[in-house]
């Protein structure tokens, strides 16, 4: 009987150290498990994280659809409401659409990229306000935030969006140290940018004078690109007309010294920019998806190659197939 005794205890010992190793081991995995999660949260998975460096814009969603521009070196804020009967040439393919519908076509992906290609201003994402109880507008936003800075954390964890946490924590300090009087909300029926017309069928809708738009966003320009004032030249490298006017637009909206607007010798898939190091290269680095933080040839110009000795810009760009339906 007493052999018997020990041998049980000692089997009752082994089962329980193993089930402890196996819950040590599980205990494990879901640390690593929430270490990955919150490190994706916290730092993100993009190319690149915003620094406060440059201006940020975000598509908020709400009962409205609004551009959110937040300038740090100037410490102002801009804010754009678009209506929902805008009439908008919607990218992928998708052809025009009213505003209101885009959602429901691509979520906020679509609407983030629609209005990069309405403003010609990046936007760098989304805030969906919309499920907030009760849901609230960008201005009010703001204001929560320099009313109750304390209240901030809080609010933006509760929000949808793309940001990472550690830009989350940034724009909330930055937005709490705005005064009043550098908060602009711009209405772009009063700035006569939007025509009212009628479909078809009826329906009314607003179209937009591109000319006029562009000529009421200098509140976008960036700070950093347009001190450096770098030249740039814009080379379309697909068979797609227009592609380069469309995206020297853009960087124009920005502040940027676009000099060339011209077709590349050779066709490319991949986007590239290449030249000076500089603010406003890592700038468009950033908006062309361009990873070059482990890459120290990225950026970098070659001498062989034709259409920058040609160019004489400080900073070349060449759109490839990647950006030709964008």
């Amino acid at each position: 009987m007493p052999k018997k005794r020990v041998r049980s205890k000692t089997s009752k010992g082994r089962r329980t150290k193993l089930a402890l190793g196996v819950l040590g081991l599980l205990f494990g995995l879901l640390v690593i498990s929430w270490s990955i999660r919150f490190a994706q949260n916290f730092f993100g998975s993009k190319n690149y994280s915003w620094e406060r460096k440059f201006n940020i814009n975000l598509l908020v969603r709400s009962s409205d659809i609004s551009l959110f521009s937040y300038n740090p070196k100037d410490n102002k804020i801009t804010i754009i409401n678009v209506p929902d009967e805008t009439f908008l040439q919607v990218p992928n393919g998708f052809g025009l659409w009213q505003l209101r519908s885009i959602y429901g076509l691509g979520g906020d992906k679509l609407l983030k990229e629609t209005l990069t290609n309405f403003f010609a201003i990046p936007v760098d994402g989304f805030v969906d306000l919309s499920v907030l109880k009760p849901p609230q507008s960008a201005a009010q936003l703001v204001d929560t935030l320099r009313k109750n800075p304390l209240s901030g954390v809080n609010l933006l964890t509760s929000v949808q969006t793309d940001l990472t946490m550690w830009e989350l924590l940034q724009l909330k300090q930055g937005i709490s140290s705005v005064r009043f009087d550098k908060i602009k909300t711009l209405d772009l029926l009063k700035f006569n940018v939007l025509d009212k017309e009628n479909l078809a069928d009826g329906t009314p809708v607003f179209t937009t004078d591109q000319i006029k738009l562009d000529s009421v966003l200098s509140d976008l320009r960036d700070p950093a690109i347009v001190s450096e004032h770098k030249s740039i030249a814009v080379f379309n490298a697909t068979n797609h007309p227009q592609l380069a006017q469309k995206w020297a637009r853009l960087i124009t909206n920005l502040g940027g010294n676009v000099i060339i607007i011209s077709n590349a010798k050779s066709a490319l898939q991949k986007t590239q920019v290449l030249g000076e190091q500089s603010s406003t290269l890592k700038r468009l680095q950033q908006i062309f998806d361009l990873d070059c933080s482990n890459n120290p040839k990225c950026g970098k110009i070659s001498a062989m190659d034709e259409d920058i000795v040609a160019s004489r810009a400080q900073i070349n760009l060449f759109l490839g197939e990647d950006y030709a339906n964008r």
